[in-house]
């Protein structure tokens, strides 16, 4: 069935959901590229740094804001790509990476067959000075450790190590939190990327990260745009968001945005606790809802204990990569 909404209800979507909140460390880490971008300029080795975290921590929101900030644009006599924003591919190899980032920046060429790993590396030098490249940004950074050989992870990591001192730029590398290992794997490249940053979740079994959360929490309750606040950070709402969430920024924000979605539909003044309920129950049917249950204090709950990491020990044909793992179940009477 076609949802059919007024222009001023698609208004009011539209800004609920491309709104973001920037905290601390998202603040940081905008500042950490700015500097790198500019230290790059007066000569030594280019800045780098490393940002990792779990999926729906906010990486790609990150990128995206830094970008949008560093459009390119046009000059008289030529193109300027201040920002080139590239994915690594899977299975990646020295060839991969090179090609990778030549199509990034947006140069078409016809056979590169014709073309060995130093040829391409020194047209990508070629390029960032025509196109006046200031800084490179490699997302999926956990592609490097997609080998089975260490020899090919050492390999993509050198030919990193090389783009950066070739070019004289800094690179931004964003990824899971195992891709620490593959930098670890070339201790020249280790020493590069000094500056890592983790976009952790949210947690609430300690006062000044709780604080943290609750005024992420109020600072999007004021810009959502309602004439009323929903009292986002109060007890009620905060914690039970938190338990269907986990603290994940992702999950968390699906949920309030689907709630204020809700509100929307009807015209409402604020969100409800109503629209919370029922924007819980739209992502997770048959779940128990936190927003169902009357005894806040009896709501159990989870944090995260260990982000994800790389097993350098695992048996061959065992995966790696072992997941977050999440506290033992706790009582919201436990902690509040």
């Amino acid at each position: 069935m076609e949802l059919v909404l007024s222009d001023w209800q698609k208004k009011r979507s539209a800004h609920v959901r491309d709104m973001r909140i920037w905290m601390e460390i998202h603040n940081l880490i905008f500042s950490d590229m700015e500097e790198c971008k500019e230290l790059a300029k007066y000569g030594g080795e280019p800045p780098c740094m490393l940002c990792y975290g779990d999926t729906g921590s906010g990486k790609s929101a990150q990128i995206e804001k830094f970008r949008n900030d560093h459009k390119r644009y046009e000059k008289a006599d030529r193109s300027v790509i201040p920002v080139v924003y590239s994915v690594l591919p899977t299975k990646l190899s020295e060839r991969g990476l090179l090609i990778k980032l030549l199509k990034a920046i947006g140069q078409e060429i016809e056979d590169y067959k014709e073309l060995d790993e130093d040829d391409l590396l020194q047209l990508i030098v070629k390029y960032v000075d025509q196109l006046g490249i200031e800084l490179f940004i490699i997302d999926e950074a956990q592609g490097f450790l997609e080998h089975e050989s260490r020899r090919l992870v050492y390999d993509a990591t050198e030919c990193l190590k090389r783009l950066i001192i070739e070019t004289k730029r800094p690179f931004i590398l964003f990824g899971m939190p195992w891709c620490l290992y593959a930098i670890e794997q070339n201790s020249q490249l280790a020493s590069r990327f000094l500056r890592r940053r983790y976009l952790s979740p949210f947690i609430i079994s300690e006062l000044s990260k709780k604080a943290v959360y609750l005024n992420f929490l109020d600072e999007l309750d004021e810009r959502l745009g309602f004439e009323e606040k929903a009292d986002l950070k109060s007890r009620e709402i905060s914690l039970r968001l938190f338990v269907v969430s986990r603290g994940n920024l992702r999950v968390l924000r699906n949920v309030i945005d689907q709630a204020a979605f809700l509100a929307i539909k009807e015209n409402a003044r604020q969100i409800t606790y109503d629209h919370f309920l029922k924007a819980c129950e739209a992502f997770f049917p048959g779940d128990e809802n936190p927003f169902r249950m009357q005894n806040l204090d009896k709501l159990e709950f989870f944090e995260l204990e260990k982000p994800s990491y790389w097993d350098q020990n695992a048996k061959r044909g065992v995966n790696p990569v072992v997941e977050q793992t999440f506290t033992e179940v706790k009582t919201l009477s436990e902690i509040v």
